[in-house]
């Protein structure tokens, strides 16, 4: 089989005639637009194209990756030689025939392509210009907009021949407030695998709206006590806790070198019976989905924990393979430049059976949470800490004022089991997840949870 003049069969079958027990070519080609504005004005505007192949060897458990950008039948034989040559031994010669490869698609209502970059820059300063006529201290709007649409073919020795094309739309707003000499901040996005149907019903001024809001909320904060207390954490500050302080410790590369804290605990009760996570790259719109991952394994939700008991890993091939398990369709990379590596996708704890309000309304001192900043987590032990930029005071079950300063400190393992409330609502949140030097897209979701203890370090 050819795939853009390339002779996939062939090339594959000389890897495993030069030693390698399993070999994988990965072509993508991104086509993207880039806008930033920022004082009324277009401060950046870019389209382009990114396209190459990568070439991935697995033999005798070591991996060897070359990536190019010359897509011609001598680019990828040169890819091939050079790794050939660090295995420096006779394979097999097996035959390769690959069928003609699965095609998928993300389906959008409106593609970003059928949109000229004028009309997308517009309606980004439409957002910009909403800011400034709802709060007169505003001093600064930052507004950005990305689109893509990414295109990947993955072959390999063992049967893989599939397509897919990933679109993702993302809008972001960063607003700057000013009162009293203080500057205060208020950060919103939106955005998933959706094209420019994103913003129907004007989802990108609603958008606006509250990250100025938010800015205006935290000019009135006032200093926290620091110390254990009750922390709700509102479905609306999304799945920040569940993607850093527990999905990242269930990735296989973590598991395989014993460098997380749920190594080896499989079907053992690790948070508390209320508390169901997956991962689900299937998800329709979210930012984390698609229909293939990098390494060609189709998407499937992917249950992780079960009423407190783990039930599996995020696997990707090799660690798959060196584990004697199945993949789960996490093997992902940022572009062909490099391997795959296991990755969160759309990470989530279920929704629970409580009332918000009531979980609210049964604090008689604490803290609720809306909106969570950056974090870290120590995968080999659990703990970690995270940034609070929009938090309040929960006084005799009433909402209270905006903190300002607040950060969370805990262990994940521990946390899990405490959390003894589980509401029945939904929120989520998107981001871009750097690991090993690599950023992928993701989004990550929880209901309204309780916290008994836990403890929030501020300024006072």
């Amino acid at each position: 089989m050819n795939y853009n003049g390339v002779p996939i069969d062939g090339v594959l079958e000389e890897a495993l005639r030069c030693g390698a027990a399993f070999a994988e070519l990965f072509f993508e080609e991104t086509t993207f637009t880039n806008i930033r504005v920022e004082s009324h004005k277009v401060d950046r505007a870019v389209t382009g194209t990114d396209r190459g192949v990568g070439l991935r060897l697995l033999s005798d458990g070591i991996e060897y990756y070359a990536s190019t950008t010359d897509l011609t039948d001598s680019g990828v034989a040169a890819l091939l030689k050079t790794l050939c040559a660090y295995l420096g031994h006779g394979g097999s010669n097996g035959r390769v025939v690959l069928p003609g490869p699965s095609r998928a698609a993300t389906p959008v209502a409106k593609h970003p392509f059928g949109i000229g970059i004028t009309r997308k820059a517009d309606i980004l300063l439409a957002s910009q210009s909403e800011a400034y006529k709802i709060g007169d201290q505003i001093v600064q709007v930052q507004g950005g907009y990305i689109d893509s649409s990414r295109r990947i073919a993955v072959f390999s020795s063992s049967g893989t021949s599939v397509e897919d094309e990933q679109v993702r739309t993302t809008m972001t707003f960063n607003v700057i407030l000013e009162k009293n000499g203080r500057l205060r901040t208020g950060y919103e996005s939106i955005g998933g695998s959706v094209g420019m149907e994103l913003f129907n019903n004007d989802g990108h001024l609603t958008a606006v709206r509250t990250a100025v809001n938010r800015a205006i909320k935290m000019s009135n904060s006032i200093p926290i006590e620091g110390g254990a207390m009750t922390v709700v954490l509102s479905s609306e500050a999304g799945g920040t806790m569940i993607h850093e302080a527990v999905g990242h410790g269930l990735e296989a590369d973590h598991i395989y070198r014993d460098l997380s804290v749920y190594t080896g605990r499989l079907n053992e009760q690790v948070a508390s019976p209320l508390i169901s996570v997956v991962d689900d790259p299937t998800m329709p719109g979210m930012r984390g989905s698609f229909s293939y991952d990098d390494e060609g394994t189709p998407a499937a939700r992917n249950t992780v924990i079960e009423n407190g008991v783990l039930r599996n890993y995020l696997f990707d091939l090799k660690h798959a393979g060196d584990s004697g398990m199945r993949p789960t369709g996490n093997g992902r990379r940022e572009s062909f430049r490099y391997p795959p590596i296991p990755r969160m996708t759309n990470t989530l704890i279920l929704s629970g059976r409580d009332d918000p309000s009531s979980i609210i309304s049964e604090v008689d001192a604490g803290l609720l949470v809306l909106k969570m900043g950056g974090g870290e987590v120590n995968t080999v032990t659990g703990d970690f800490v995270f940034e609070i930029t929009e938090g309040h005071l929960i006084e005799h079950g009433r909402i209270g004022p905006p903190v300002e300063g607040a950060i969370m400190l805990g262990n994940g393992p521990a946390i899990l089991k405490e959390i003894d409330r589980v509401g029945n609502d939904m929120g989520y949140g998107i981001g871009t997840c750097g690991k090993d030097t690599q950023g992928v897209p993701v989004a990550d979701g929880q209901p309204t949870i309780r916290i008994p203890r836990i403890v929030v370090g501020g300024k006072k």
